[in-house]
């Protein structure tokens, strides 16, 4: 095992995440209050799974680069002239500067600020000016195209990006399969037609002093309701809400008393191909490690928990509409902003009861704590999820 991180965290209380639900403990206290496990977790927990990154939404035009990060990281989302994503690692390949400093449209070229080797939109290297002496930009022995900048395996699905830092994972369509499967039959072949933007009533953010963990197991449970969310929990009882568990990667809850018509506005327009069997009923899965889902017969949202650092996360919620007249028309602008208002209250509930927890894990009175055997379950299997990407990076590291 790995000795420096181990003595923090045993494969002993790992391994007592995997009791019976009734005899488990969680994730130690210094998975959350500890910055090296930080920068463990972005290597084998994050890193080596499919996380999400941002919306695509926010990078519209063809031929920009923006810099973003990933827990530290510094990344590039490159967007070309054929409106192809990749995202590189942000660094030249030469001596390492950064190379873009801010979201800015291009020739199609990215250009180094300290000696100008300059890259294409795909990450290749196209000049290395001076490299051989004066006015010679070539040089002998050395190959251009080994030299390219170094790309980070990515996927779009529902208008989020993913990446997969090792570049080890199982492709995104094998990795998601059960998911991606199970919710194409609810919204159809088309998938969905447009995230309201940004600037117009179709976001909301906040920034929490929490682990992202903390934010992801609250997600995964609907026991705090009656307390956290008296409003909700009115229409939609703790009750109506049962367990989803989909694979070894995915779990959440499972609402059965939807109702489509959200206010007393126009209703939203339904998924044509929403099963009947589900009408009525809402679905949140949470897509592990770092992702929150909504599927609901009139629309979806997506929430991006990016974790800033071991105490601090930001939330990215968009909402994803049947086509772009529910999505961005006049016609269903009053219950559009009905409808951010209703999930901006329930997420900013939830802001106090996380930033909580993670005080609460300042206390060596608290070991891991328990779980109700009825209640528990999907915030258990993340824990589990999270102590088998534990006892694998550990592994990895003493390899």
């Amino acid at each position: 095992m790995n000795k420096p991180l181990a003595h923090k965290i045993t494969v002993e209380q790992l391994t007592a995440i995997d009791r019976p639900i009734e005899l488990a403990t969680g994730m130690p206290n210094a998975a959350y209050t500890d910055r090296d496990f930080f920068w463990f977790e972005r290597e084998h927990v994050l890193g080596a799974a499919w996380a999400a990154l941002a919306f695509t939404e926010d990078y519209k035009e063809n031929g920009t680069v923006s810099p973003i990060e990933f827990m530290g990281l510094p990344l590039i989302l490159a967007k070309n002239q054929h409106g192809d994503v990749k995202v590189f690692h942000n660094v030249c390949s030469h001596r390492g500067r950064k190379l873009v400093n801010e979201q800015k449209k291009t020739n199609g070229m990215m250009v180094c600020p300290y000696h100008c080797w300059t890259y294409d939109l795909n990450g290749r290297l196209c000049a290395t000016p001076h490299i051989g002496g004066v006015g010679r930009h070539q040089a002998e022995g050395f190959c251009p195209q080994k030299h390219g900048l170094k790309e980070v395996r990515s996927h779009i699905w529902l208008g989020v990006l993913f990446i997969n830092l090792s570049g080890d994972a199982a492709a995104f369509e094998d990795y998601a399969k059960p998911l991606t499967d199970r919710y194409q039959g609810f919204i159809g072949d088309g998938g969905f037609a447009a995230i309201t933007p940004a600037e117009t009533n179709g976001r909301v953010t906040f920034s929490i002093g929490c682990n992202w963990k903390l934010a992801m197991e609250n997600f995964c449970e609907a026991y705090h309701l009656p307390w956290i969310h008296p409003s909700l929990n009115q229409y939609s009882p703790l009750e109506k809400h049962h367990p989803l568990f989909l694979n070894d990667d995915f779990a959440g809850q499972r609402s059965t008393c939807f109702d489509p018509s959200i206010s007393t506005c126009e209703s939203l327009p339904r998924f044509v191909d929403w099963p009947e069997a589900q009408a009525g009923c809402a679905e949140y899965p949470a897509f592990y490690p770092n992702l929150m889902l909504g599927f609901q017969e009139n629309h979806l949202f997506a929430l991006i928990v990016t974790p800033i650092d071991h105490d601090k996360s930001h939330e990215d919620l968009r909402l994803i509409y049947v086509n772009q007249e529910a999505a961005n028309g006049e016609r269903f602008a009053a219950v559009r902003i009905a409808n951010l208002a209703a999930w901006n209250k329930v997420f900013s509930e939830d802001v106090t009861s996380v930033e909580g927890l993670q005080q609460g894990r300042l206390s060596s009175a608290y070991t891991g704590g328990a779980f109700s055997p009825v209640q528990d379950s999907p915030t258990l299997h993340f824990h589990q999820w999270l102590a088998r990407k534990y006892r694998a990076g550990y592994q990895s590291m003493d390899m």
